[in-house]
């Protein structure tokens, strides 16, 4: 399979006083590529998460982070060439092939192995494994898994 999916969180925040849900929280794990690849993290194969939380009553709870693992244009004609015949011909520059986005830890292919292991039962990540975008304008968030 190309797309593996785990660590779904799905909420809803319900105030008793009003008829309508008051916020909700929604995110999710996605690896793209072969599903052996994900599970030992070889190349090719992106990683990512997303997770977002919304509360109309309670706005110091609004959260959204995304984290990807590698993503380079190599890395991505690699991917989608075991998809597409003919694709893993295609001939592009090193640096053009090398650019793209890079998590944290500069020596992340040592330090990071085994941060993707159990990609859908995990309930802890290192973030230095991972680029990542996060954004909450109030208070620190936890996102329970």
């Amino acid at each position: 399979t190309f797309m593996q999916i785990g660590n779904i969180v799905l909420g809803v925040d319900w105030d008793l006083k009003s008829p309508l849900p008051t916020g909700f929280t929604i995110g999710g794990s996605v690896c793209l590529g072969k599903e052996d690849n994900c599970k030992t993290q070889t190349q090719p194969y992106i990683a990512g998460r997303a997770y977002v939380g919304v509360s109309a009553t309670l706005p110091e709870d609004n959260f959204f982070i995304a984290m990807v693992s590698e993503l380079t244009i190599g890395g991505v004609i690699d991917l989608v060439s075991e998809y597409v015949p003919g694709l893993s011909s295609v001939s592009i520059p090193s640096k053009l092939a090398g650019s793209g986005i890079y998590p944290f830890d500069a020596d992340y292919e040592t330090n990071c192995a085994g941060a993707l292991d159990g990609y859908r039962n995990q309930s802890t990540l290192d973030l230095e494994c991972f680029a990542f975008l996060s954004f909450s304008p109030i208070k620190q968030q936890t996102i329970a898994f």
